[in-house]
């Protein structure tokens, strides 16, 4: 046996590890992975926010939200996160759950009703990673 490490993984042996995983889980409880999407676009079509997210298992999950430097404080971020919340309920989604660093948007999450059940304090040795989550 040999363990190999790498920073750049061959994208078919990362996809093998994921599916292989995904496969395992799907034993005890089918897999409904759905990608979620949504960007905003001013008038020449350039995207000044966007939210990539996923729905799986009855919840939704917040993987990124993205909102331009000039466009901060807009409400655009709140419009995008209420819109995708909207669509995670279509999809049958009863929870919703997102990660955000001290730095970040604690604060704006919390706004939307999300609540912290987790800290992880240490990243780059001074930041702290907040887990909220709210249901649907």
């Amino acid at each position: 046996m040999n363990i190999n490490v790498t920073d750049q993984p061959n994208p078919n042996d990362k996809k093998f590890v994921i599916d292989s995983r995904w496969a395992h889980n799907d034993k005890t409880q089918p897999v409904d992975i759905h990608p979620l999407f949504l960007t905003l676009t001013d008038d020449d079509n350039q995207i000044v926010a966007g939210l990539v997210a996923r729905t799986w298992w009855g919840g939704f999950e917040v993987q990124y939200l993205w909102v331009g430097d000039q466009y901060r404080q807009s409400g655009y971020g709140r419009q995008l996160m209420l819109q995708a919340e909207e669509e995670a309920r279509k999809r049958g989604c009863q929870m919703a759950c997102v990660d955000t660093f001290d730095f970040q948007a604690k604060g704006f999450y919390e706004k939307l009703g999300y609540r912290v059940f987790g800290d992880l304090p240490g990243y780059a040795h001074r930041h702290t990673r907040h887990y909220l989550a709210k249901n649907l």
